[in-house]
């Protein structure tokens, strides 16, 4: 998704949370971050968009190193990666926002795996099965916090998510 539809989203979440309307705006009494972290780091555990967002672009962004067959993969490897492979195209201005944030995510992942072997062995770790890959994929991507010790107070193990 753009990042303008993504943030129009999280702040009608934002508002419904806050003042239980999507229309009216109110300053937040908590961060929305912090809102987002899973209840164990304090948070309500509802999902961050973005990262949720990011979780599919990694699918994808493996899918085409992988070669994966669909038509829409054969098409990116004709017209964008050609004799390249997806660790190595350029980033250029005149690609289209899609592409322009594969590759974003990517250089992020390069940065913070400090190279492709390592990205491509994680990458890897998490595709046993398409659900776990989701799961595994937001738990790196997402914001993180740290644990609180009221969680098992406050958050009762019956309680419904």
């Amino acid at each position: 998704m753009p990042e303008s539809v993504i943030n129009h989203i999280t702040c009608i979440c934002r508002n419904f949370l806050w003042i239980d309307s999507t229309v009216r705006n109110m300053s937040a009494l908590v961060a929305w971050k912090n809102v987002c972290l899973p209840k164990v780091e304090g948070g309500l555990g509802l999902y961050e968009i973005k990262a949720r967002n990011n979780c599919f672009l990694v699918k994808q962004l493996w899918n085409i190193h992988l070669k994966a067959d669909s038509i829409w993969i054969r098409w990116v490897h004709h017209f964008y990666l050609q004799d390249t492979s997806i660790w190595t195209v350029p980033l250029q201005q005149t690609s289209s926002p899609l592409w322009k944030s594969f590759l974003k995510l990517r250089d992020r992942l390069l940065d913070d795996c400090e190279g492709q072997p390592t990205v491509v062995s994680m990458l890897q770790s998490w595709d046993t099965t398409t659900k776990l890959f989701f799961a595994k994929a937001y738990e790196y991507l997402r914001t993180k916090g740290t644990p609180v010790f009221w969680a098992t107070v406050v958050w009762e193990s019956w309680c419904l998510p």
